[in-house]
């Protein structure tokens, strides 16, 4: 305790201590009490509430809530519904026990991620610019791209599957859907932005209402999710990486890191921001087991095992499960593409703007950072009318962009790794074993996935 000068004598200052955390927490509560002498007051220390002291903690932990929230959750977009539809429809629960080691996955990577951006205060792609060189930025980037763009078509596609469910056409809602995210990210600053994107992800809370309306074999499900089983079709590898694509995939990562860097969050908060991963993660594959234990319980129990799409799927739940269960399907699905269909361009501008060095983030302008908003504006415009386009599959694409998730995540992962390894860069925050096993193991297994897939293109295998 330190002392003052004031206008009635010294008096005590006020001393501060640091938590575990690192935020600032008062050691002592003056109060006044009456003075020993000349009527003066002085004040003298009462020990603050236990209760009082985790009050600061609460709020730095919201105040640090909102990448990993959204990130785990754009998850779940429109081809990746459809994706888990499929699966449902076509294995049953026979995919329960894959999602917990997709689980323990998502959260490791994703606190990478996170770790990354909070120590360097960079997104992926600039670090890969500054510390691998220039060319393997533009590699990288190119590929994200490539990704990207496809998915986002498929976001497009996926709100006008959600919306024509409720009577809107593709012909209003695609352009309809460009300019509210537009006007939203040009409009406002990140943590606005980041407010709605967090809304979005509400509404997955209505697929687990139609778990529940479906009345599955809970049995069944427990008995899945504990004991693996292998498919033995050809087409299960197929869906299999796909599945795995669609829950772990190169946007979510690259949109959390460089969320978290524009943030601002401190390292002093690593606790918390490992904490949101966590639950995030948790969360958003909740959400995937309901949709599987749905259609599993509905779809597959009643032989119907072509489903290629999630407005077909919510279509055929009103005979099976009734109309509410269809219209909480669809909700959930216009959530979730509204969602991803929104943080895709911003990741993708992220990436090429960190690539070439320039100005970015949602807090800029777009005369600050042009290439920022012209790359985000130009996705928008790109997925609202090419699903417009007489003749477009959006079959081929959601299934196709889900698989180039699972081919090119392990590209996304290795630079993740390379430079998550690197002492001089994150010091004592540098990679632990946990985080190298399950990046590397995740990497293998896909690359080895893709492997088969191609042998079975050319009917090798």
């Amino acid at each position: 305790m330190t002392l003052r000068h004031d206008s009635g004598g010294i008096a005590p200052e006020r001393s501060v201590a640091l938590d575990p955390a690192g935020t600032e927490e008062d050691e002592e509560e003056f109060t006044s009490g009456p003075a020993p002498t000349g009527g003066r007051r002085h004040r003298h220390a009462v020990p603050r509430p236990l209760r009082r002291r985790r009050l600061p903690r609460l709020w730095r932990l919201l105040a640090v809530l909102g990448p990993g929230l959204i990130a785990a959750n754009a998850g779940n977009d429109a081809g990746g519904i459809a994706t888990y539809s499929q699966a449902g429809a076509q294995t049953g629960y026979g995919l329960l026990w894959a999602l917990v080691l997709i689980t323990v996955a998502v959260i490791v990577i994703q606190e990478m991620a996170a770790r990354l951006g909070l120590v360097t205060g960079k997104g992926l792609m600039a670090l890969v610019r500054e510390e691998l060189g220039v060319r393997w930025a533009l590699v990288a980037a190119s590929v994200v791209i490539l990704a990207n763009a496809g998915t986002t078509i498929a976001e497009f596609a996926g709100v006008g599957a959600a919306l024509e469910l409720f009577g809107l056409p593709p012909e209003l809602s695609a352009p309809l859907t460009g300019i509210v995210l537009g006007w939203l990210v040009l409009r406002s600053r990140y943590a606005r932005v980041e407010r709605v994107f967090i809304a979005m992800g509400a509404v997955f809370a209505a697929y687990a209402v139609t778990a529940f309306l479906a009345h599955p074999n809970w049995g069944e499900v427990g008995r899945n999710t504990i004991i693996p089983s292998l498919g033995h079709s050809p087409g299960f590898v197929l869906l299999l990486v796909a599945f795995v694509g669609t829950s772990i995939t190169s946007y979510m990562q690259l949109y959390l890191q460089s969320a978290v860097a524009e943030k601002g969050t401190q390292a002093s908060d690593i606790g918390y921001v490992r904490f949101e991963v966590i639950i995030s993660g948790i969360f958003a594959n909740l959400v995937v087991a309901c949709i599987l234990i749905t259609t599993a319980a509905t779809l597959h129990a009643h032989g119907i095992t072509d489903v290629t799409s999630a407005q077909q799927a919510a279509r055929a739940l009103s005979p099976l499960a009734g109309a509410g269960a269809r219209y909480l399907f669809a909700v959930g699905l216009l959530g979730a593409s509204l969602l991803a269909a929104g943080v895709l361009p911003i990741s993708t501008a992220f990436v090429v703007t960190e690539a070439f060095g320039t100005e970015r983030g949602v807090s800029t302008s777009p005369r600050e950072a042009p290439l920022f908003y012209a790359v985000f504006v130009g996705l928008l415009v790109a997925g609202g009318i090419v699903v417009l386009v007489p003749g477009f599959n959006l079959i081929t694409v959601l299934i196709a962009t889900q698989v180039a998730e699972g081919i090119l995540l392990p590209i996304t992962l290795s630079f993740m790794l390379r430079l998550g390894n690197r002492r001089q860069l994150m010091g004592a925050r540098a990679n632990g074993w946990l985080s190298n096993l399950a990046g590397g193991t995740t990497a293998v297994i896909l690359t080895l996935l893709t492997l088969v897939i191609l042998l079975q293109t050319v009917g090798l295998f």
